[in-house]
């Protein structure tokens, strides 16, 4: 649109701004710009994320004065906490959402993204939180506006011009989703947000926060390390849960965190912490699996981050793990998810953002079904039993003789039949889904392809099982968006759903990395070493007797 002169004036205002430009003394005061952004849905201003931009130069503009912006709000600041302002000119943290090298480990995103954008729909350099009714001054010139408002709302982009001179003026833009998630019962989450909560700033920076980001289960985690916690909490347990209307926040706990792995306890009632016995794991999933409701959960699995896979092939054996972070940072890790499901083991896909070095919370989403309006109890005992898929712009169904992800199937000796149902919804603003595809033990069993940019795919075929298996559902964007579900798990005649033929390769990978820690500590006497070697032996001791039971006829 144009606010002031028409286009047969365009190139008086191009020679005017050059005038300008060249004589700052002439220079005309800014416009001021009052942006009011509505939800479709309820017809008042929403927070949103946004980003205003010069389309001439690329230079970000905060409001409300204009101020140009060269570098991202560091992590530094999340530590301290960030103090939300009851004032409709307050905005939030700039985030760096594209690859920048002149600002890598200078407050920009996190190296693991590498060129992929952080949000895959997202083209703006940053983003940063408003309130829905703002104001800016901008000077003449054409300006860049865009918003998101999470992946079921259409992110929305307009360009606009500013004459010299021209009187302030207000652009209101209507905020539409694309999909109705929680009317199907599915409910966004990130496990995995970093913040301290110590002040009522911050907690309504936060609920703010989820609201911008239309993400309604933000689970909060208290970090630590072998001598102290950071991001700390005022409390845990119901009593500390804060909430407005669908959006909650929750406390939790990334600890026990070192160069074995990085652990998330959900739904936690109280730190579970153990300095003195802090490498041996197996006690923090004992103090956690304790507390009614709480999850157990291993960090970074999407990228392999933290030293994964030193400490993973030793844990997941004990049993205690209930889901795995299996899309970070723009990146799925669905081949040694399958791995670790090819073991027979049963573990829940999950997305976590990690904020602040992830560049927005609900950047990557678990959705779980409730079947109903938001609990949060129930969506952390769906989480649990599985019923969730992850993804950072698609939405799934997926669905085996009518249960969903996380149900088992079973059938009787000699198998049968299934019947098999898997749906992809995408938008071209979002991601338009390229391939629909479920796979099992041993790769792919109907894909279907895309090549008319359709909307929505689904798949619907029978399928035979012989002996027990899993089955997940996942797409692919033309934007690289994707998701993916937890299995669903038929099993024939009560036998486990891993793989005779690929099993033992997998089991060897788990043995070799058990055997690099085994060297790191076998000379040692201390009681760490001692402790280590013991449950690496049990861990070894249990892929022997898989390895064994997978050759039984």
């Amino acid at each position: 649109m144009t606010i002031g002169p028409g286009r047969a004036e365009m190139s008086l205002l191009a020679f005017t701004s050059v005038l300008l430009a060249l004589a700052p003394g002439l220079r005309a005061e800014p416009t001021t710009v009052r942006i009011r952004l509505l939800d479709a849905d309820t017809g008042r201003p929403t927070p949103a994320m946004a980003c205003i931009r010069g389309r001439t130069d690329g230079a970000v503009r905060l409001p409300p004065a204009g101020k140009v912006t060269t570098r991202p709000t560091a992590v530094e600041p999340f530590y301290r906490g960030i103090r939300f302002e009851p004032d409709s000119n307050w905005i939030g943290p700039v985030r760096q959402t594209l690859k920048d090298d002149r600002n890598q480990g200078q407050g920009g995103r996190a190296d693991p993204y590498e060129v992929r954008p952080s949000i895959p729909y997202w083209n703006e350099p940053v983003m940063y939180q408003v309130s829905g009714d703002f104001t800016i001054d901008l000077p003449a010139g054409h300006w860049r506006l865009a918003v998101e408002h999470g992946m079921e709302y259409v992110p929305v982009v307009e360009d606009f011009e500013i004459a010299p001179g021209a009187p302030g003026f207000t652009r209101e833009l209507v905020l539409k989703r694309w999909i109705d998630l929680p009317a199907k019962g599915w409910w966004s989450g990130d496990v995995h947000v970093h913040h301290p909560i110590q002040e009522p700033a911050h907690r309504e920076y936060l609920l703010h926060y989820a609201v911008a980001e239309d993400l309604h289960v933000v689970n909060i985690l208290e970090m630590g390390d072998h001598h102290q916690t950071h991001f700390k909490q005022l409390g845990f347990g119901k009593a500390f849960r804060a909430g407005r209307g669908d959006f909650w926040l929750v406390a939790g706990q990334e600890d026990p965190r070192s160069t074995f792995g990085h652990i998330i306890g959900l739904n936690i009632s109280e730190l579970a912490r153990d300095t003195g016995r802090y490498d041996f794991y197996d006690v923090a999933f004992k103090k956690l699996h304790q507390q009614p409701g709480a999850l157990v959960g291993f960090a970074h699995l999407a990228w392999n981050g933290c030293d994964l896979p030193r400490g993973f092939p030793w844990y997941v054996t004990t049993g205690e793990i209930d889901f795995v972070e299996v899309l970070q940072f723009s990146k799925l890790n669905a081949m040694d998810y399958h791995d670790y499901l090819n073991l027979g083991f049963r573990l829940t896909a999950a997305a976590g953002s990690d904020v602040p070095w992830g560049s927005t919370i609900g950047e990557v989403r678990t959705y779980v079904y409730t079947g109903g309006k938001l609990d949060i109890d129930a969506w952390f005992a769906g989480l649990k039993s599985g019923r969730s898929y992850v993804t950072n712009g698609p939405a799934l169904d997926f669905r085996v003789n009518g249960a969903m992800c996380g149900a088992q199937i079973d059938l009787p000796a000699g198998g049968g039949s299934v019947k098999v149902s898997a749906r992809v919804w995408g938008h071209p603003k979002i991601g338009v889904p390229t391939h629909l595809t479920v796979v099992s033990n041993d790769g792919v069993v109907r894909e279907l392809a895309n090549p008319d940019r359709q909307t929505e795919l689904a798949l619907e075929f029978d399928w035979p099982v012989k002996e027990s298996r899993w089955l997940v559902a996942s797409t692919v964007c033309d934007n690289a968006a994707v998701a993916h579900t937890t299995p669903v798990y038929v099993v024939v005649n009560g036998r486990p759903t891993w793989s005779r033929e690929h099993g033992p390769a997998v089991i060897d990978r788990q043995l070799a990395a058990i055997a690099g820690i085994e060297r790191e500590v076998a000379e040692k006497a201390d009681d760490r070493s001692a402790g280590i070697r013991v449950r690496l032996e049990k861990a070894r001791v249990f892929y022997a007797d898989l390895r064994e039971k997978m050759s039984r006829p």
